[in-house]
């Protein structure tokens, strides 16, 4: 879809995925309650609840569409009011370039005076909104909180906004009565009691840096949670996982021990080089394990060329062009025998149906990410640089191959480092 360019029906279409947009003004920022300065690093969540979220509310002054990260057209109305984050906004004000146009202005109505949100309250009969911008480990680790709530309080309403591609996911939730596509209208956010927002929480507190995700996030809500709860539960659809079945029945792979591999995170960052998954792959067909490839179906041919590298090609399969959605990825997963994925949604993937994962990271350590989960391991990269904890998508500043991080080669840049990697993958399966 070509961005700010009017089709057939008069209606303007813009693209989520355009990042030059314009930096906002401090006279722009003002008209939101926010300042330069809001988006500031914190050292604890006390510090971060006197931070005003970079949420803002603002105007369609035009109808138009935009699709985000390729999966469904939404539309923004002229003269309704939304909330979104602040890059949205500048992605979207422009229609994702720098014309002059705008699609969207400023509302009179500022987020931070209609915030409420929520840290403990008794919500009996109360509706709470719950929105979160980022990935699906992000929605993962809200996820065990909102069971815990709808078990006491039967009787609330749980909504919750998220970009549409992650939600074949939460639409399966038990604990979720509505899901809305974000950016949502101003009206979802005025008819709900409590607001359950976690900008910044991961993002813009040192806290991150040294405590578990989940644990975080339940803090932040004023529940502190035990790490036993602190497991996010979901089951495939039954079609889905019918479908998968068959897929694997086709592959010959019904009976033969299978891992399923994700090779990249959301962000370069936290994505190793080729080379480095090539290694891992070919230790672990050689000792007999099956290796299924999962992506969307953009990445099939990048994943066919990807694996004419490796040793064994008989033994690693592609699932991308199967991969119509999250739930699809979520059916193959509940059939395999344990994951491997750098810093990415595949780990909580398992995690949430009881199947082991294993982790490698750099940027970020294994313990903050994958602590609470019974079926875990992970290896974690010691340079002079990593952990770096540096949230971005862009590519690691030290990247010197394809802007890959060059911390994960550490952990298997001698072949007795290698085994021994894919030995701790081993304890965790047989344990």
């Amino acid at each position: 879809m070509e961005p700010n360019r009017p089709d057939r029906h008069g209606m303007w279409k813009a693209d989520v995925q355009k990042k030059n947009f314009r930096p906002l003004t401090q006279t722009q920022l003002r008209k939101f309650g926010l300042t330069r300065d809001t988006a500031q690093h914190v050292n604890t969540l006390d510090e971060l609840e006197s931070s005003p979220p970079n949420i803002i509310i603002c105007e369609g002054k035009r109808t138009f569409k935009f699709i985000q990260n390729y999966f469904k057209e939404q539309e923004i109305k002229k003269r309704v009011k939304y909330v979104m984050g602040l890059g949205v906004f500048q992605q979207l004000q422009h229609g994702g370039n720098n014309q002059k146009a705008k699609l969207l202005i400023p509302s009179s109505m500022q987020f931070k005076n209609m915030y409420r949100p929520y840290k403990g309250q008794n919500i009996d009969d109360s509706t709470i909104l719950v929105f979160r911008t980022g990935g699906i480990g992000d929605l993962l680790f809200i996820q065990p909180n909102l069971i815990y709530l709808k078990e006491k309080y039967p009787t609330c309403t749980i909504k919750f906004a998220c970009g549409p591609q992650y939600q074949p996911m939460v639409n399966n939730w038990d604990c979720v009565d509505e899901v809305l596509d974000l950016p949502f209208s101003l009206k979802h956010l005025l008819e709900s009691e409590y607001h359950l927002l976690f900008e910044g929480v991961i993002e813009r507190c040192k806290a991150a840096e040294t405590t578990n995700a989940y644990n975080l996030f339940s803090t932040w809500l004023g529940l502190d949670l035990p790490d036993s709860l602190l497991i996010p539960k979901q089951e495939p659809e039954e079609e889905l996982l019918q479908k998968c079945l068959k897929i694997v029945e086709e592959w010959g792979l019904t009976d033969k021990p299978k891992v399923i591999m994700q090779l990249r995170a959301s962000s370069p960052i936290r994505t190793p080089r080729h080379n480095f998954w090539v290694k891992i792959i070919d230790e672990l067909t050689d000792r007999g394990y099956n290796v299924i490839l999962t992506d969307n179906p953009r990445q099939t041919e990048n994943i066919d060329e990807f694996m004419g590298l490796t040793k064994n090609k008989d033994m690693v399969f592609n699932f991308c062009e199967h991969s119509e959605s999250i739930a699809h990825s979520i059916a193959l997963t509940k059939l395999v025998t344990a994951t491997i994925a750098t810093d990415s949604a595949l780990s909580h993937i398992a995690a949430s149906l009881d199947v082991p994962c294993f982790g490698i990271f750099g940027p970020f350590p294994g313990s903050i990410r994958l602590k609470t989960y019974p079926k875990a391991a992970w290896v974690d990269a010691k340079t002079d640089c990593s952990p770096c904890f540096i949230h971005s998508h862009k590519p690691c500043p030290k990247a010197s191959v394809e802007g890959y991080s060059p911390c994960y080669d550490e952990l298997i840049d001698t072949e007795d480092k290698l085994k021994d990697v894919i030995n701790k993958f081993e304890e965790l399966v047989n344990d």
